[in-house]
């Protein structure tokens, strides 16, 4: 049996975590404005929680990307090159993630349409087929210094897009502390996570409401063209961004089928 290890000394199965998780996913409400979402607060146990912060990988270990200094770092990878009681937590939260993800699709999926049915027509269904989704991996990802994420969506491949947000332990985050702007189109629509011209942006996406930075709080979305989502311009400091971050794809079967590569 795959444990969550925590920091205190008794552990948490994965059972009892994915349960707990669960419960609060279905009771989770649904936020239809601007975009369908969900934000739920206190998502981790507070096993997994302490865990994460017991075995955050060192920056070293994260990939730097050119997105505003993000390091980031597949659950998989954490799994596969760690050993004895880490080795168990990431295996045990791959899991986790994974079955979360699901769960968040499955809480979601009345609201599906408002991501296939404008890009790929009433029929999505049949389009897409039975079982298009893949919920395989989690990520961990960091930031510091200046933060500024312009309204965008996300890659078309992402269904459900979700992160929970995990505060520094090590170095408070000055005030204010920026949560996840959401936006208002104003008749805009834009299929994927390529740049939109900020002449464009100014002129038809409107602030519609920023969900709050809170450690432990779960904000989780379906990516259609007119999820407009970012983070207002601020500066962490030496403080860290964290988020865990997780969701649901297209499997490639399903992108070749009704996406264009080139494009997307």
């Amino acid at each position: 049996m795959l444990d969550i290890v925590p920091a205190a000394p008794a552990p948490m199965t994965l059972p009892q975590a994915l349960a707990d998780i669960e419960a609060r996913v279905a009771r989770a409400p649904i936020r239809t404005k601007p975009f369908p979402h969900i934000v739920i607060d206190d998502l981790l146990p507070s096993a997994v929680r302490q865990s994460l912060d017991m075995f955050w990988p060192v920056k070293d270990r994260l990939a730097t990307t050119n997105y505003f200094q993000r390091g980031e770092l597949r659950i998989s990878v954490l799994a596969e090159s760690s050993e004895g009681r880490e080795r168990q937590f990431w295996s045990a939260l791959r899991h986790l993630g994974t079955a979360v993800g699901r769960a968040v699709r499955l809480r979601l999926t009345r609201h599906l349409a408002e991501k296939f049915r404008p890009m790929i027509g009433p029929d999505w269904h049949r389009k897409l087929g039975k079982t298009p989704f893949t919920e395989r991996d989690s990520l961990l990802a960091e930031y510091s210094g200046v933060v500024d994420l312009v309204p965008h969506v996300d890659n078309a491949r992402v269904v459900i897009n979700g992160f929970v947000y995990l505060d520094d332990p090590d170095q408070p985050t000055p005030d204010p502390r920026r949560g996840t702007m959401l936006y208002r189109s104003l008749g805009f629509a834009w299929p994927s996570n390529t740049s939109i011209p900020k002449t464009i942006r100014d002129g038809l996406l409107r602030e519609a409401g920023e969900i709050g930075w809170q450690d432990n709080r779960l904000l989780a979305y379906v990516n259609g063209p007119w999820s407009f989502h970012g983070v207002p311009r601020h500066d962490l400091g030496a403080a860290r961004r964290r988020l865990l971050m997780f969701g649901s794809l297209l499997d490639k079967g399903a992108m070749a089928k009704v996406y264009d590569p080139e494009f997307l």
